[in-house]
């Protein structure tokens, strides 16, 4: 399937079009999670989070990009967002 197809397969709710996106792109977003992540697990669960954003978001998806960009920032998003909610502020205080 194309891009463009699995775009609209996606937004008509069809699960064989969000499978086949899922494993289409799903290794190279984990890669990206693993970087911002200290444990697999919590990887997974950024990205877990980051494809139920995907599928919610599809229809806004404009194709004037590329669909992989568009899917990189939201999970980068989520990865950043996950960081922010999970981990304690560091403070650097010179005195």
């Amino acid at each position: 399937m194309t891009d463009d197809e699995l775009v609209r397969g996606c937004v008509a709710n069809n699960p064989t079009a969000q499978k086949l996106l899922f494993e289409q792109f799903s290794r190279k977003m984990m890669g990206i999670c693993l970087r911002y992540a200290d444990r697999s697990e919590e990887a997974e669960d950024m990205l877990q989070n980051g494809f139920i954003k995907v599928f919610e978001k599809i229809e806004t998806f404009k194709g004037t990009g590329s669909l992989e960009g568009w899917i990189r920032k939201i999970i980068v998003n989520e990865a950043l967002t996950n960081i922010r909610k999970n981990k304690p502020m560091k403070m650097n205080v010179d005195i």
